[in-house]
């Protein structure tokens, strides 16, 4: 490669700016707020377009609300034992997701599967058959032979 002086660089990049600009007003509508990062032989580059009126954006400002990808996993995680016609172990949970590609780790699985026992969304009676919904109702042996319903 090369050397190009620096003088050089700003014009191309500049006139590269503009032709940006004019391909974002060409889309029209209201401005994006975009970063782009790119690296290639030793050079890093980062782009950022953001409304004019507006304060610029920083990487802090974009880091996840803490707990949004648990409340997220929690959904899923209700959404993979609903359509269940039984209990679900742990194991099978995660392996659902897994296969959902829902993106979770087992970790977050499990914890997730914890703070829903706690809140009543789910229950776990520790008998090793799993998670089930409170609504469901389990079948249950009675002394007298026939089934019984029980919560």
């Amino acid at each position: 490669m090369v050397p190009v002086p620096s003088t050089s660089i700003r014009s191309i990049i500049e006139t590269w700016v503009d032709e940006l600009f004019e391909r974002l007003e060409a889309v029209g509508g209201s401005p994006p707020r975009v970063r782009v990062t790119a690296a290639r032989n030793g050079l890093t580059c980062l782009i950022q377009v953001w409304p004019m009126r507006t304060e610029m954006p920083t990487a802090k400002g974009e880091r996840r609300v803490p707990g949004s990808r648990r409340r997220q996993c929690r959904q899923d995680v209700l959404a993979a034992v609903a359509p269940a016609s039984h209990s679900l172990t742990r194991k099978e949970i995660v392996r659902v997701l897994k296969d959902a590609k829902a993106g979770h780790g087992v970790g977050t699985i499990a914890k997730a599967l914890a703070e829903l026992t706690a809140a009543g969304e789910m229950v776990n009676t520790r008998d090793r058959r799993g998670y089930r919904l409170p609504s469901w109702v389990r079948r249950q042996p009675s002394l007298f032979g026939d089934l019984v319903s029980a919560n």
